[in-house]
């Protein structure tokens, strides 16, 4: 009796296929993280090409540039002019000057103020220090590199250098507050003169103000009078923010050495 009928198959007929292959959640997360990093990247450098290129240093590194000039408009408040004898009319004009007739070196390209009333001269540095205001016996200047100001006055000898001295100081409390003398070793004054005349002074420190009576900076002071016996004569040298480094040294010690022409170059009679 046979078996029931079993229709022959080939070989490997039943092969089952693989299902339809489906993507990984794990390559979507990729895709889309790449995706976001991809366009962050490329906003990044939209921004960076957007930027506006760094600022030009105005000096070059581990170099100080001064500020402008910040020290109130002398016309504001101009110091007493020195007495003068009767009779007598100052004409101070600034002019080009090989040097004042005097036993101090002679130097052929500075610039010459002169008082013929009085007879006095000495010489600048223009480069450095502009004439702003002039009287019958003082003259102002004022350097940009220094941010400083200094002042010359002079009178007949029957005032004495500590009176002028004071009237400068009494000008000076105009625009600093809490001045009190310097303590600083560094500071002090050795061996004050003006025109090899020998001298005193002082150095004061306080705190500047602006036009409208606000404080603004720390200031430095030197004050210097002499006298020759026929005249008397100050100088007073104001520095904004003294302590701070200018060039090799400090702003008041490079203002100092500038102001130095005004004292060696004074000539204190000029009929000798």
């Amino acid at each position: 009796m046979s078996g029931p009928y079993v229709s022959p198959q080939p070989a490997g007929y039943f092969n089952p296929q693989p299902p339809p292959s489906r993507v990984n959640p794990m390559a979507i997360v990729a895709i889309f993280v790449g995706g976001m990093l991809g366009l962050a990247l490329v906003a990044g450098i939209f921004i960076f090409l957007g930027q506006a290129p760094p600022p030009v240093p105005p000096c070059p590194t581990g170099e100080r540039c001064a500020p402008q000039p910040s020290l109130p408009p002398v016309s504001q408040v101009s110091p007493p002019p020195a007495t003068i004898a009767p009779g007598q009319t100052a004409t101070p004009i600034p002019i080009p000057s090989a040097g004042p007739g005097s036993n101090s070196p002679q130097l052929v390209s500075e610039t010459l103020w002169q008082n013929d009333a009085l007879g006095f001269s000495y010489e600048y540095d223009a480069n450095l220090w502009s004439l702003t205001e002039q009287g019958d016996s003082f003259a102002v200047f004022v350097s940009e590199p220094f941010d400083a100001q200094l002042i010359i006055d002079v009178a007949d000898a029957s005032t004495t250098p500590q009176e002028v001295m004071a009237n400068q100081l009494a000008f000076l409390d105009d625009f600093m507050i809490g001045r009190v003398e310097d303590p600083d070793s560094y500071d002090a004054l050795l061996g004050p003169s003006i025109g090899y005349v020998r001298g005193e002074g002082a150095v004061y420190s306080g705190t500047m103000l602006s036009n409208d009576g606000t404080p603004v900076a720390p200031g430095g002071v030197t004050i210097l009078g002499a006298t020759d016996g026929r005249l008397s004569a100050a100088l007073m040298l104001i520095v904004w923010s003294p302590d701070e480094l200018l060039g090799g040294d400090t702003h008041q010690h490079e203002a100092r050495r500038s102001a130095d022409l005004f004292l060696k170059t004074f000539d204190w009679n000029l009929n000798d």
